[in-house]
This record gives structure tokens, C-alpha cells and sequence, in this order.
């Protein structure tokens, strides 16, 4: 590597680094509506584009505005797909308290989608998953009952997979679950927008359901780099939700966690430097 192009590529890295460290200023909810009217976000038309069978993607960047975020279509009901996620139950305790990139997940276990999950307790350099995870029935961080989560299992005879978001991780919401990933808040339910005291925009990260829990919906907004993009505030990634036919959705870990992956590629327009203390995604396994 040239001189030239190790030294723009620290320019670049250093220039991430402190723009990503920008506050993000605190808006009223009243006001949110007058400052980002719904039509700089909210398309007329989700244009889907089909990535793979049964999975389509969405990007959306406003030219005369600083939004882009991405969304991705699951249609659960495909038998070949199957969650995998990190930490998973065959995990070494040492590598899971490291915690992976995403977008390293991803491209080591052959991903089609992939996301980040959970917040996380951070001592020294060891990162602890905060909230529940579970992987094939296997519990390998318990329930922070404050918190949401998403619920993945299987149908019987070989039907695909159905899903469910709850509002409290109870322990109770958990005894018969396949997967769970937990995450912050509950934003839309039964269609309506949740509450907050304020709005905040970061990047942000969530998935949402269809009414009977057959699609999956993952929304991940840009805000790293507020020039481009300021990303959403809560309320902002429920209106997307509804506007893309959600009943129920949530978030899971922002800011500089978000990272979103197709193929094993982030799709961001920016590099993700943090490792994440979770993620899930799906693979395709060919049928017989």
C-alpha cells in the first residue's frame, strides 16, 4: 500500500471517528413532526428489491435531506432459511466476551441477513450481552425484564419459522422459545406508535412483524455521519415500521453498534468499527 493511500485512509478513519462522537441534540415530540416532516422520510412506495427467495431489500436516501437507512423483507415462512447468531450456544466463553463485528459474523457463517442485537455491559475489554439470548433453546444471558425482545421458532412440519416481539423480557415470555435476542424498546404495538419523553436521533437498529408473525421486517438508519445523515429517533423508526406494514416492532442496540449485512457485506455507507456483543442472522440451506 502507497503512502498516499494509508495516509487518506487515516484521514478517513480519524474524520469517522470524530464526527461519530457529535451529540445528537434532544427534540421535543411536538416539535419532531415540524423539523422532520414524514415526507423526507417516508416513501409513497416501498420500492423491494428481491435478493434472495423470499428476502427483498429497501435503501432510502433523501438527496435534500440527511436521511439514508435501509430495510430488509423476510418472508419466514421459507423452510430453507434458519437462524444462526452470536454468541450461539457452541460459542468458546472467551471469544463471546470479545465480542465479533458483525459483518465478520456474518461472512463466517454464510449469512443472507445479519444484524446486531443486544446492548451490552462493557468491562475492560470484555463485553457481556445485557438482556436475554437464546440460542436453540439454550439460554446463554438471562432477561432484563425493562427490555423488549424478539422471539424466533420453528413450525411444525418443516413450515418456516414464526416470530413475536415482547415488551418485557419476563422469564416466563421465554420457556418455549427456539431463539430470542433481546434489545431496548418496544416502538409500535398492535399498529400504534409508542410513546417517549423525548426524541433523540442516533443510528438505529430494530426489526418489526407482520400481524400473524410471518414477516420480518429490519430497519437500520445511518447517523454516524450527521452531514449525510442524522439518523431517527424512536418514533421515526415506528412510523417506518407502520408505513411498511408492521403490526409490532422494536429496537435492539444503536449508535455505533448498528451494523446491517447482506451477503456478509454491511451495507452501510460508512465502516462499523465496534465489535458487537450479539448478532443474528439467517443462512439458506438448500432442500432436498
Amino acid at each position: 500500500m502507497t503512502s498516499k493511500k494509508l495516509s487518506g485512509g487515516l484521514f478517513l478513519a480519524i474524520l469517522f471517528l470524530f464526527v461519530s462522537c457529535v451529540s445528537h441534540p434532544v427534540i421535543e415530540p411536538q416539535d419532531e413532526p415540524l423539523l422532520y416532516p414524514e415526507e423526507t422520510y417516508i416513501p409513497q412506495n416501498f420500492a423491494w428489491q428481491q435478493v434472495h427467495n423470499g428476502i427483498w431489500r429497501f435503501d432510502f436516501k433523501n438527496p435534500e435531506f440527511p436521511v439514508i437507512y435501509h430495510a430488509v423483507k423476510i418472508d419466514l415462512t421459507n423452510a430453507a432459511l434458519t437462524p444462526v447468531c452470536f454468541p450461539s450456544k457452541d460459542t468458546p466463553k472467551k471469544i463471546a466476551q470479545k465480542g465479533k463485528k458483525t459483518s465478520r459474523f456474518a461472512k463466517q457463517e454464510g449469512c443472507v441477513v445479519a444484524i446486531n442485537t443486544s446492548p451490552f455491559n462493557k468491562t475492560g475489554l470484555k463485553k457481556e450481552v445485557l438482556g436475554i439470548h437464546i440460542d436453540n433453546k439454550t439460554q446463554l444471558y438471562p432477561p432484563v425484564e425493562g427490555y423488549s425482545a424478539l422471539i424466533i421458532n420453528r413450525l411444525p412440519e418443516a413450515q418456516g419459522l414464526i416470530a413475536d416481539i415482547v415488551d418485557s423480557q419476563t422469564p416466563q415470555a421465554f420457556e418455549n422459545a427456539d431463539f430470542a435476542f433481546g434489545g431496548f424498546f418496544t416502538v409500535l404495538r398492535d399498529g400504534q406508535i409508542q410513546s417517549f419523553p423525548s426524541c433523540s436521533h442516533d443510528s438505529r437498529c430494530g426489526c418489526g412483524i407482520s400481524e400473524d408473525g410471518k414477516i420480518l421486517y429490519i430497519l437500520v438508519a445511518e447517523g454516524e455521519l450527521p452531514s449525510i445523515s442524522e439518523g431517527f429517533s424512536y418514533p421515526q423508526c415506528a412510523q417506518v415500521f407502520k408505513a411498511m406494514g408492521c403490526n409490532d416492532a422494536m429496537e435492539f442496540d444503536g449508535g455505533g453498534s448498528t451494523e446491517l449485512c447482506i451477503d456478509g457485506k454491511s451495507v452501510l455507507s460508512y465502516p462499523t468499527l465496534r465489535k458487537q456483543a450479539g448478532s443474528f442472522g439467517f443462512v439458506l440451506f438448500r432442500l432436498p
